[in-house]
C-alpha cells in the first residue's frame, strides 16, 4: 500500500497530483471551484506533477515528488475557500489570493483516494481553525 499521510513536526503531508489552476473573478465559492475543475478535468491528468502537500497552521507547501524540494507556499491568511468536487470525490480544490497582483487562483488537486481527498480538506479546514486560535491567542497577550 502507498503511504499517502504523513505527520511530520512541521504539519501532515498528502501525496497528491496537481491538475492545475485558473484564475477566479468572484469571491470564491463551491460554484466558482466546481467550474474551474471540470474545466482541468476535462483536459486529463495522465502527466500531471505529484506533490506532497504539507498542511500546516502557517499554510500549505508544496513539495516536488521527486526532488523532495520546496515548490510554493501558500500563507495560511491567503487561503479562502477548500472543498472536494461533486463529480469526483478525488478531487478537491483550494482558492488563493496573490496580494500583489490582487488576483484569486483556484488550484485543483487529486487525491489517491476519495478518503484522502477528504482527510485533505478536513485538515486544511482544521488549519484555518489553528491559526485562528493562535491569532485569537496572541492578541489577548497583546502582541
Amino acid at each position: 500500500a502507498v503511504v499517502s499521510t504523513q505527520s511530520t513536526g512541521r504539519g501532515v503531508d498528502y501525496e497528491v497530483r496537481y491538475l492545475g489552476c485558473s484564475k477566479i473573478s468572484g469571491t470564491g465559492n463551491a460554484k466558482e471551484t466546481s467550474v474551474v475543475c471540470n474545466k482541468l478535468l476535462e483536459k486529463g491528468d495522465q502527466k500531471v506533477p505529484e506533490y506532497r502537500l504539507r498542511i500546516a497552521a502557517d499554510g500549505i507547501e508544496f513539495i516536488d515528488k521527486m526532488s523532495q524540494r520546496s515548490v510554493c507556499n501558500y500563507p495560511i491568511q491567503d487561503i479562502s475557500f477548500v472543498s472536494r468536487d461533486k463529480g469526483n470525490l478525488l478531487v478537491f480544490s483550494f482558492i488563493t489570493t496573490d496580494r500583489k497582483l490582487g488576483v484569486k487562483m483556484c488550484h485543483v488537486l487529486k487525491a489517491l483516494t476519495r478518503n484522502q481527498a477528504y482527510e485533505t480538506c478536513a485538515t486544511i479546514a482544521q488549519s484555518f481553525e489553528i491559526a485562528y486560535q493562535i491569532k485569537k491567542e496572541k492578541s489577548l497577550q497583546g502582541h
